[in-house]
């Protein structure tokens, strides 16, 4: 006879560190107690901290150890853009003032960047204008749209 029974650990642990008491919940997937701020992603079928989001046009999670890249990207990408179309309809603009006429310098693959630079620029600016908002308040996306983290700092 097996008198040992499987049972299974509890949900959540209550511990306290530097006097504070924290709530740390188990992932069965995973089998560990979740730090604080961590989250499991199904996608990468494992858990990461400060888990903010999985990202298909990276390919991976973003999170703890490469949030600051990903800023990065995404502001550099921003001023890439913006740049794009500032010099393509200056260098319009300039073709235009030197008595060539218009419907010679608005070819089908400058008229194609600037639009595509157009209305890139509004996603991405508004990608990385949300992103400086979540720096700001020491948030996370998944945080911000659950709104976890504030209700528990409030």
């Amino acid at each position: 006879e097996n008198t040992h029974e499987y049972r299974p650990p509890p949900r959540t642990l209550d511990i306290t560190i530097n006097g504070a008491p924290i709530k740390l919940k188990y992932c069965f997937t995973c089998k560990i107690f979740r730090p604080p701020r961590a989250s499991h992603c199904s996608m990468c079928d494992n858990c990461v901290e400060n888990f903010d989001h999985h990202c298909p046009w990276v390919g991976n999670c973003v999170g703890r150890r490469n949030y600051r890249y990903f800023f990065l990207f995404v502001t550099s990408l921003t001023f890439l853009c913006l740049f794009i179309f500032g010099f393509s309809v200056t260098h319009i603009v300039l073709l235009n003032t030197l008595c060539f006429p218009l419907f010679n310098t608005l070819t089908l693959p400058t008229v194609l960047e600037i639009l595509i630079c157009f209305f890139s620029i509004w996603s991405v600016v508004g990608l990385s204008g949300f992103h400086s908002y979540l720096v700001g308040r020491s948030l996370t996306t998944n945080e911000d749209i659950k709104g976890t983290w504030s209700k528990k700092r409030n």
